[in-house]
């Protein structure tokens, strides 16, 4: 009958439609794990950082730069996607200038650093929790004044990694996303299941635990240590960023820049931003006071 091949033809182009958005979010979704890989230049006013190397659980290598602390505290620092340890060089500067030994890597997949893929802080727990050990095992650093600071999929490593290691004691969490599975599938959103679909093939078929790295949840148990939240406000996602803020608000320091985009915070505010990040770092690692003073009434 007419009418059922009307109907028959019009279920085809809805399928076929279908298929086309599927694909064309896969192929775009796959894009984020294929960049260039780009050894970082050591600038010349780092030359006193040494070249150091890490290794991971799962026994991949990882190159990074170190500067020794000169007041018994440091900072690990982990990047972004598709940057390398030179793209948090802005952080870093203002940190060691204030005498914080300072740790800069490579994450896997990135740089000079083994590794096939990245997994969007997935696997970068690993990384993480290498260059804490390594921060803390330093002869000039006390162990329980280390903090952690993390860019994008970084924040997301770094979160899940301080929400289960008391001993971090500070974090700061720049451009974060809620969830891994929104970091992936949120701006594929406009045709629902079936686009949110295909950006995620990429990242089933790689394996990474998209379930398992929620940034939303991890910040509650990181308090009532202290944390620090930055965010631009051109950035994706402003509704989740809502959300998150609302979440941490009364135990936080947040923190939304007007007019800036995805990080390159410093480019926007080049005296406030410098500003906020070490007065959160020198308040959050300061020396405890001596058992004495601190039993004092």
């Amino acid at each position: 009958m007419k009418w059922q091949k009307v109907l028959g033809g019009v279920l085809a182009l809805g399928v076929l439609a279908a298929l086309l958005v599927f694909a064309r979010a896969l192929r775009h979704s796959e894009g984020y794990f294929h960049y260039p890989r780009v050894a970082p230049q050591k600038p010349e006013d780092f030359a006193e950082a040494q070249d150091v190397r890490l290794r991971t659980e799962d026994a991949l290598e990882l190159r990074g730069w170190y500067v020794p602390s000169r007041n018994r505290a440091a900072v690990v620092l982990a990047h972004g996607l598709s940057q390398t340890r030179a793209d948090l060089l802005a952080e870093a500067r203002v940190l060691r200038d204030a005498g914080y030994g300072v740790l800069l890597f490579d994450l896997r997949a990135h740089g000079e650093s083994q590794g096939e893929t990245s997994t969007w802080g997935d696997k970068e727990r690993l990384d993480v929790r290498a260059a804490l050990d390594f921060a803390r095992a330093r002869p000039d650093v006390d162990p329980e004044r280390v903090a952690l600071v993390g860019f994008s999929i970084g924040s997301a490593a770094v979160a899940e990694v301080a929400a289960k290691d008391a001993r971090v004691r500070a974090v700061v969490l720049l451009s974060p996303f809620n969830t891994l599975w929104l970091a992936a599938a949120y701006d594929f959103r406009r045709f629902g299941v079936v686009s949110q679909s295909g950006a995620l093939v990429p990242f089933w078929r790689r394996g990474i635990a998209l379930d398992e790295v929620r940034t939303i949840d991890a910040v509650e148990h990181i308090r009532p240590r202290p944390l620090l939240i930055v965010m631009g406000t051109e950035e994706s996602g402003q509704p989740l960023a809502d959300e998150l803020f609302a979440k941490v608000r009364g135990y936080a320091q947040t923190w939304r820049i007007q007019g800036a985009g995805h990080g390159n915070f410093a480019a926007t505010e080049p005296r406030e931003y410098p500003r906020r990040l070490r007065a959160f770092v020198d308040a959050a690692l300061a020396p405890s006071p001596p058992a004495s003073e601190a039993g004092a009434p």
